[in-house]
């Protein structure tokens, strides 16, 4: 049985880049993907929905057994849910995105590229609630630059304290709709930059700047969005360092008497043969649920959890129903192509900052965007009267003055009751036990949509829009799909599972990268922390290995 140095379990933002950090630095490595091999350049494409056979709907049936959100477009880089299934508590709601291909939800995410800050990590400083982060921003601040500087993240600088500016390259334009915010957040006040998005805007490490097809959440072709396949797996595979076992289901996290990791046991996906890996040092690297789904399933009580915290403190993020309507200077404008780029006008967090704007009805914060323009569904015609060429004529006129504002983020709290556990009956289509997942929103979360919501308002009226649609919905826990904790960092292993190297305490040759670690989730999108965590982690890991203390 061939050994290797380090054994990888995903291959999204964490796998991809924990594989090429260690294969640059000598370890032999293998990668194990539950799904399959993806060929960007001949499995994506630019179609209209007219040139699809269903015309982007899918076949009838076909759609139902994959995640929510996907199209005849974009079906083959999503989970398929009757093949793994989760569960939820009675009246507890829960929407769990995964992607399960070779580079993960890297494939179709948003791209939003946000650094924290000590607003973040040293939150319970300042207002009381939960737990301080074992890191400052001086900790990961390097490990940001490193990222944002391979990865390429587009964006401007916007001297905020509680946003930090970082490496970027120029920003995206601003469309029509979003100029008209942006004058309008400087007349109320708001803080505004356009959204960090990685997303190329010049040519970095041979990969080519967007060229605004639309086509982001359907899979990039070029490699011009960040993503696993295009960025960090080329120079991973270039070493000659690493093997990529894709459909390769992993189970368990394999001890020794000495309880050390010695390897993983997963099951090939198409022939249910199930197969024994051995290696020196273990990464779990998938989403942050699935790490802890194999933590929880890989010994009594659970892999790593002398603390008895291993499950505890879900948190995704505070999202919900915006404020939509039309800019009228927009109507009857030419019609562009305005969702071609990524980003929009990000409003970062104005409240509880230094007593300023402080609301004295939550702690915490939230961000909004704010976009416009057409796009190649356009969401308001069904509310639309009339039919025939009247109505298309209608379409056409609002079609460039559609805009609308949401809720980026906002900071759902830490909380023991939020939590997942093995499902006792409930097993995968190889037999895994699947995650039940226990999450609901707080008071304080509410608290913080309220806000949000009579803010965004705001904004829009200040741009001069005309509401169409402002009917406050808060969206269930996962929706954000920033789902982090669960396996959260600390300095005492008596109340964490993982040090501030996302090594567990318990075992240290197992690290666990990913969202896992948070201990709390602020306003930011997670994957550039998560990242920089990743980077972080694996510069201990390599040294630890030169002193051969691992």
């Amino acid at each position: 049985m061939q050994k290797y140095d380090v054994a990888i379990v995903g291959s999204g933002a964490c796998g991809g880049w924990a594989a090429m950090a260690l294969a640059q630095s000598g370890f032999k490595v293998v990668m194990l993907e539950a799904g399959s091999k993806i060929e960007p350049y001949r499995e994506f494409h630019h179609r209209w929905p007219y040139e699809l056979p269903f015309r982007g709907a899918g076949q009838p049936g076909l759609l139902r057994k994959y995640y929510k959100g996907a199209t005849e477009f974009n079906y083959r880089i999503m989970i398929d849910d009757r093949d793994n299934p989760y569960t939820t508590s009675p009246g507890k709601p829960f929407r769990w995105s995964r992607s399960r291909v070779l580079g993960g939800r890297t494939l179709h995410w948003s791209r939003a590229s946000d650094r924290m800050s000590d607003l973040e990590f040293k939150a319970a400083s300042r207002d009381g609630y939960g737990e301080d982060w074992p890191i400052s921003y001086a900790d990961i601040a390097p490990y940001y630059d490193r990222v944002e500087e391979f990865i390429g993240v587009s964006a401007a600088a916007a001297g905020l304290s509680q946003f930090p500016d970082g490496k970027f390259l120029p920003a995206m334009p601003l469309n029509c709709a979003e100029t008209i915010f942006q004058a309008a957040c400087s007349k109320i006040g708001f803080p505004h930059t356009p959204r960090r998005v990685a997303q190329l805007t010049k040519m970095l490490h041979n990969r080519p700047p967007c060229h605004y097809c639309g086509n982001c959440f359907n899979g990039c072709d070029v490699g011009a969005m960040f993503n696993t396949v295009a960025s960090t797996l080329p120079p991973a595979l270039k070493t000659g360092n690493v093997t990529v076992r894709c459909d390769s289901v992993v189970s368990h996290v394999l001890m020794n008497a000495e309880n050390r990791a010695r390897g993983v046991r997963y099951v090939e996906r198409y022939t249910n043969k199930g197969v024994e890996l051995e290696a020196g040092i273990v990464i779990l690297a998938g989403s942050s649920l699935e790490n802890t789904r194999l933590l929880l399933n890989s010994g009594k009580g659970g892999l790593a959890n002398s603390s008895g915290v291993l499950g505890q403190y879900l948190m995704d993020q505070v999202g919900g129903a915006g404020v939509s309507g039309f800019l009228p200077q927009l109507k009857s404008a030419a019609i562009r192509n305005d969702d071609g780029k990524a980003g929009g006008l990000y409003v970062p967090n104005f409240r509880n900052i230094d007593g300023k704007r402080g609301s004295g009805k939550f702690i915490r914060g939230y961000a909004m965007s704010a976009s416009g323009g057409a796009a190649m569904f356009p969401a308001f015609a069904p509310g639309l009267q009339g039919f025939g060429s009247d109505w298309k004529k209608q379409v056409k006129s609002l079609y460039p003055a559609f805009a609308r504002v949401w809720i980026s983020g906002g900071e759902m709290l830490a909380r023991k009751d939020n939590f997942v556990e093995l499902d006792p009956v409930v097993r995968d289509k190889w037999g895994i036990p699947v995650l039940k997942i226990n999450c609901t929103h707080c008071d304080n979360d509410k608290r913080i949509y309220e806000d949000f919501f009579e803010h965004a308002q705001e904004l829009f009226r200040a741009a001069g829009g005309e509401i169409v649609d402002a009917k406050p919905h808060m969206s269930v826990p996962g929706s954000l799909i920033h789902e982090v904790g669960t396996s959260r960092m600390g300095a005492d292993p008596k109340t964490s599972v993982l040090n501030s190297f996302c090594q567990t305490h318990d075992t240290p040759n197992l690290f666990v990268f990913g969202g896992g670690c948070f201990v709390t989730t602020g306003d930011k999108h997670p994957t550039l922390t998560m990242m920089a965590l990743t980077a972080r982690g694996c510069d201990y890991l390599t040294e630890l290995a030169r002193k051969r203390e691992i």
